[in-house]
């Protein structure tokens, strides 16, 4: 049973970190040279489509993270989870989990559709430095946790 659960939770890394990945490094540099209200309008749409996929995706992660977890752990372990590395790197791991969701959901539901509306009604862009931000960790997380990933397993 944890092989599978493993495999799910390694497939829905795969697209987390790769579509992650593809918005930086491809989708946010091609949206930058759109006029306001194309980009605008842009942007709306690749949210859409991408938003059921990515938390989907971590909602996968975080379920089988967990399953995952206490598997590995088990129930009365709370000493080993505090007083190894193993456990040191879990915990940091977890608490990178909460950062990752909480900065998507204020990137996709909080800031994202407040920017977008300044954009397309042609105000000026106030929440761009803190979407930039926001951004930025989320994908700094995004990357981070599988690194954990491997260390935990090692």
């Amino acid at each position: 049973m944890s092989t599978w659960l493993v495999v799910v939770h390694l497939l829905a890394a795969c697209v987390w970190v790769g579509g992650t990945v593809a918005l930086v490094f491809a989708g946010v540099p091609v949206l930058r040279r759109l006029p306001a209200e194309q980009r605008a309008t842009t942007v709306r749409a690749l949210g859409r489509r991408w938003k059921p996929i990515g938390w989907g995706s971590l909602a996968v992660l975080g379920a089988t993270g967990i399953w995952l977890a206490f598997g590995y752990w088990g129930a009365d372990s709370s000493q080993a989870l505090f007083h190894t590395r193993s456990g040191h790197i879990l915990v940091a791991k977890a608490i990178l989990f909460i950062v990752l969701v909480t900065a998507a959901a204020l990137h996709d539901f909080v800031i994202g559709p407040r920017l977008n509306r300044q954009i397309r009604e042609s105000r000026p862009r106030t929440l761009y430095r803190p979407m930039q931000a926001i951004g930025w960790v989320t994908f700094a997380a995004t990357v981070a946790l599988p690194v954990l990933g491997v260390l935990l397993t090692n």
